[in-house]
């Protein structure tokens, strides 16, 4: 479980943001705060001055924050606002976010993560592109995630590394679950062993799995 001082210290020792309070509930911790800080994105830098809520739940980084804009939103007709009552940042799937925040899942990174979507939001209003290219939403989204972090093409081969449930080492000389041909010990088994490693990233594969098959 989070603790409240540990947040405060954390967010007490990040620059570009002015802290305005903390509010301690049962399930979570919530900061309000104004980023005043640039950014560069692909070359360009952007002032972002944005007044944000985020909401820290106790278990993290097993439940991962929510946040979004409070008072007179800046970002807006924007289509990684998720469409909830609160307009939450679609900040990326969560497999992303977990892989970005490790191995110490600092709440730095996480800020890091919130600056880095206001920084893109400001590029596409500039310039009318994404600049690192962009990412369908819901279970499209979760499927290019693992497409990308496989390196794979296909639907299929995406299903059949996420239904991989154990390694052992007599499956190193078989052939790859993706169908590529070739010995699994020179094709998917060192990404899927950093996955089994991580008892975060294994549980977001297997919840991730159960959304793509419809569960």
């Amino acid at each position: 479980m989070i603790e409240l001082s540990h947040v405060k210290k954390q967010f007490n020792s990040l620059d570009g943001l002015k802290l305005i309070s903390f509010i301690e509930k049962n399930k979570s911790i919530i900061i309000f705060f104004y980023f005043d800080a640039t950014v560069a994105i692909n070359g360009a830098n952007f002032l972002i001055n944005h007044k944000v809520q985020i909401e820290i739940p106790k278990n993290y980084p097993i439940g991962l924050p929510i946040v979004f804009e409070i008072g007179e939103k800046q970002v807006t007709n924007y289509s990684h606002i998720n469409p909830d009552s609160k307009g939450t940042f679609c900040l990326g799937t969560e497999l992303d976010i977990r892989r970005k925040i490790k191995p110490d899942y600092s709440l730095s990174k996480y800020v890091r993560i919130i600056a880095e979507f206001l920084g893109i939001y400001k590029y596409y209003r500039k310039y009318g592109v994404y600049p690192y290219g962009d990412r369908e939403h819901g279970s499209l989204g979760i499927l290019e995630a693992y497409k990308e972090l496989f390196d794979v093409t296909t639907n299929q081969q995406v299903s059949s590394l996420m239904q991989v449930s154990k390694l052992k080492n007599g499956f190193r000389n078989k052939k790859c679950p993706c169908n590529s041909g070739i010995k699994f010990k020179k094709c998917h088994w060192s990404i899927l062993s950093t996955i089994f490693s991580n008892p975060l990233e294994l549980s977001q594969m297997k919840k991730d799995y159960n959304i793509l098959k419809g569960g």
